[in-house]
């Protein structure tokens, strides 16, 4: 309809102007020089746009001109219509829509001179005037600007649609080849990452994502700095590109570099990770900070970050009541360096944090910083692809367990929970206590085995220590009303045991005299 609308005003423009011109109105003119050192001779070139553009008034009073203004309006075209040509926006659309029509009419007849109308050369105006109207969830694919990454190979196809193709490999706009922000040197090639679009009102949206999610998969595969640009951009046809903004983060100096063999082993790394299931609840969270302290300036930078994306998976209860040092150390010890090394690192992380709070830096910064970083996209990488389970803490305490159970290890604190404690009929353990592994010769040959000692109790605590007091009723006919009446009464504790004695407070000054009780029996049936 628009169509139609735009092509009755074009012809019925078209016969108005005519008739001016024949009038005695007379197009206006400039005067170009020859192409040459040597040349004498000058063209003329008609101003005939500017003459269509000051008619305006002869164009607003045609009858056409309502009717296509207010099919203009309906389509909410003529912002981004006059923005791309640099015109000025009026904010009542009515109005807006008319300095559009007026503007349309002017470049159709522009450089003619004559103003009959030209069938094909409307036709190729409404074609153009199409495709930069058009949204971007009606494109086919999607395509942003790889910030500072370099590969020797031409083309990389990952999961899901995605591939990363070098720019003179296709056609992309003029704004996307560009080297200035984008970390290279203007000789070398640029990289563009390309996600294919569905159908629909949201894909473009989901195209976007896809784009994010590859920046985030090239983080955890390898160190380096990798992003996106600012814009990415939709072919909507004739040349024209819908453009819309990445919200990525800046991205920091030093570049993202990958050999042909990284390259493919980053496509399997993707694909890998497409046919797990997505990251929920804290690896999710840990991952998108772990993202926000790979788009700060510097490692340093992001170093709340990334112990914030610890906190995430590492923090909470589990069998083992180890510190975020200790649980961290569990999952990063290596070939480099031991358990306890590693937990030392942690610490001055943390440390290194609060200094930086403080404003009083006095460790190596950025040497530290870097590390944490890498040791978090090791945690993060590992648990993405499942080798740690769904519970990164639990696994923590269970490394931590294991590594005691094998090294004698004396410092590792066991906290049991009385939901822990399995029912094996064996010997009880306390509720709530602390336990450290110990390990004694049990024979000549010196063989080893692990026992649990007495709880020890920590300074200042109060260490109370309780069974389910139905345990206690040893008589297979017991029952919960007359406990004390039936079973073996004569090995049954005493309430002033240790074991049992918290149930019955006494106050400390108790100084209690009870006087013996008189009572005169009366028997009623004598006399």
């Amino acid at each position: 309809m628009l169509n139609d609308q735009l092509t009755r005003l074009a012809s019925e423009a078209a016969i108005r102007l005519s008739a001016l011109v024949a009038g005695g109105d007379q197009i206006p003119f400039d005067v170009d020089a020859e192409s040459g050192e040597d040349a004498d001779f000058f063209s003329y070139r008609p101003l005939t746009s500017r003459y269509v553009y000051e008619r305006e008034s002869e164009l607003r009073a045609l009858d056409s001109f309502g009717p296509a203004r207010d099919s203009v309006a309906a389509a909410g075209i003529a912002a981004a219509y006059l923005e791309a040509r640099g015109e000025a926006v009026p904010s009542e659309p009515g109005e807006r829509a008319a300095r559009m029509l007026c503007v349309f009419l002017a470049s159709l007849w522009d450089g003619c001179t004559e103003l009959a109308l030209d069938h094909q050369r409307l036709g190729n105006a409404l074609a153009v005037l199409e495709a930069e109207t058009r949204g971007a969830e009606e494109a086919d694919v999607l395509i942003a600007p790889l910030v500072g990454l370099r590969m020797p190979l031409p083309r990389l196809a990952l999961t899901h649609g995605v591939q990363i193709v070098r720019a003179d490999a296709i056609e992309a706009p003029v704004e996307a080849m560009r080297s200035e922000g984008m970390g290279r040197a203007a000789w070398e090639p640029q990289f563009l990452a390309l996600a294919e679009q569905g159908e629909g009102a949201e894909s473009a949206e989901a195209a976007m994502q896809q784009l994010h999610e590859l920046i985030s998969v090239m983080h955890l595969f390898k160190p380096g700095s990798v992003g996106l640009g600012p814009y990415a951009f939709a072919p909507t046809g004739e040349d024209r590109w819908a453009r819309l903004a990445t919200s990525a983060p800046a991205t920091r100096s030093g570049g993202y570099e990958l050999s042909e063999e990284e390259a493919v082993r980053l496509a399997e790394f993707a694909a890998t990770l497409e046919a797990r299931p997505d990251p929920d609840g804290a690896l999710a969270w840990g991952v998108a900070r772990f993202e926000l302290g790979c788009g700060r300036g510097s490692a340093l930078e992001g170093l709340s970050d990334h112990l914030l994306a610890l906190r995430a998976v590492l923090d909470g209860h589990g069998p083992v009541g180890a510190s975020l040092p200790m649980r961290a150390s569990a999952l990063l010890a290596c070939e480099e360096f031991d358990r306890i090394e590693a937990r030392e690192r942690i610490e001055a992380a943390l440390e290194l944090e609060r200094e930086l709070m403080n404003g009083t830096q006095s460790l190596p910064g950025l040497a530290m910083a870097s590390w944490l970083e890498e040791g978090v996209r090791r945690i993060l990488r590992d648990a993405a692809l499942g080798e740690l389970g769904a519970d990164l803490g639990t696994a923590a305490d269970e490394t931590l367990i294991a590594t005691g159970l094998q090294d004698g290890d004396g410092t590792i604190v066991e906290t049991i929970s009385e939901l822990d404690i399995p029912d094996t009929g064996e010997v009880e353990e306390p509720v709530t206590s602390h336990h450290r592994l110990h390990r004694e010769p049990v024979d000549e040959h010196d063989h080893q085995e692990t026992r649990i000692l007495e709880p020890i109790p920590d300074e200042g605590e109060i260490q109370i220590t309780a069974t389910p007091w139905l345990d206690e009723v040893e008589a297979p006919e017991s029952t919960l009303d007359f406990p004390a009446i039936e079973g073996d009464v004569q090995h049954r504790e005493r309430i002033d045991t240790p074991r049992v004695r918290h149930l019955f407070p006494v106050p400390e000054n108790a100084d209690w005299e009870v006087s013996e009780l008189r009572y005169d029996h009366y028997d009623r049936h004598a006399g």
